[in-house]
């Protein structure tokens, strides 16, 4: 026999296989009992998945928040250190502050109105000044956790969620706001920071910028709170990570916030616009919103 004759490296797929690794298959007592184990891991593992998922929520809803901060914060950086308009539709009945669109558009409510499924009001250069900054993805705008409560009409219309979750310090930004002498709320003073140099009293790290508005609350894209103790929560702000939100402050840091008083924590859903609730002037939650609200240095 010629030692040096060569194998045939051309047999079938076959042949290799049957040649010098003969097949073999599984049992059906085997696949039982894998089938049986995999069963018995899933069962282990659904509950820690299923506990999960709220924090994955604030997880996602911390992260749109940053994406806003970090949008708002190139928007001052390009202006001159204007900070983005915040302006009231209500006062005058105009989504336009001089002729130039708020930081968002659109009035939230529980009716079928297309405010509340309007991307366009949110990123469109049109109605919204932060859209180009944040590369008109519209998502960033609505918490996972608080944005898909629907009412009954608009469960109907076949809605899952409204385009937006969040407001911003009504006490932040250019534009129309309730001021004496047509305050609605009977406040005696109302300060506005205009500019990131007005932000010095309590300071950026220290002036909340945007947070989780109550789905009964938000409205508009302001919210209203007192930079004084007072006996009245004038709008809600969110509660649904567990009793906490998240809240966005000047220098670019994002908080999940647990509320501690008797109002906001626990406050359910009710499908009804839901604002100026009573309080106790010693309410620690308004107390920590108004001891974070610009004023005057």
């Amino acid at each position: 026999m010629n030692e040096n004759q060569k194998i045939n490296s051309k047999l079938p797929f076959a042949n290799w296989e049957t040649q010098d690794c003969p097949r073999h298959g599984f049992t059906l007592t085997e696949l039982l009992v894998v089938l049986a184990t995999l069963a018995v891991l899933a069962a282990m593992l659904l509950p820690a998945l299923a506990g999960t998922q709220p924090r994955s929520k604030a997880y996602r809803c911390l992260n749109n928040m940053r994406q806003l901060t970090l949008a708002w914060t190139l928007y001052a950086s390009e202006n001159n250190e204007q900070l983005v308009i915040n302006s009231d539709p209500g006062v005058y009945g105009s989504y336009f502050f001089e002729g130039s669109p708020s930081w968002v558009t659109g009035i939230l409510n529980w009716s079928t109105a297309a405010e509340n499924t309007n991307t366009a009001y949110l990123v469109s250069d049109a109605y919204s000044l932060l859209g180009g900054y944040l590369g008109r993805n519209y998502e960033v705008f609505a918490c996972p956790a608080c944005a898909y409560y629907v009412s009954p009409a608009q469960q109907a219309r076949g809605w899952d969620h409204r385009v937006r979750s969040v407001a911003m310090n009504a006490a932040i930004g250019d534009g129309y706001k309730y001021e004496q002498p047509a305050n609605p709320f009977g406040w005696t003073q109302w300060y506005v920071a205009k500019k990131t140099t007005d932000l010095n009293n309590p300071g950026p790290s220290h002036t909340w910028v945007l947070a989780d508005e109550h789905p009964d609350s938000i409205d508009d894209g302001l919210l209203y709170a007192s930079s004084y103790p007072t006996t009245t929560f004038t709008e809600l702000p969110g509660n649904q990570h567990d009793g906490a939100a998240s809240i966005t402050f000047a220098d670019g840091h994002v908080e999940m916030h647990k509320w501690t008083g008797p109002i906001v924590p626990s406050r359910p859903v009710e499908y009804n616009l839901q604002q100026r609730l009573a309080c106790s002037v010693n309410d620690p939650d308004m107390i920590c919103l108004a001891q974070h609200i610009p004023r005057p240095q």
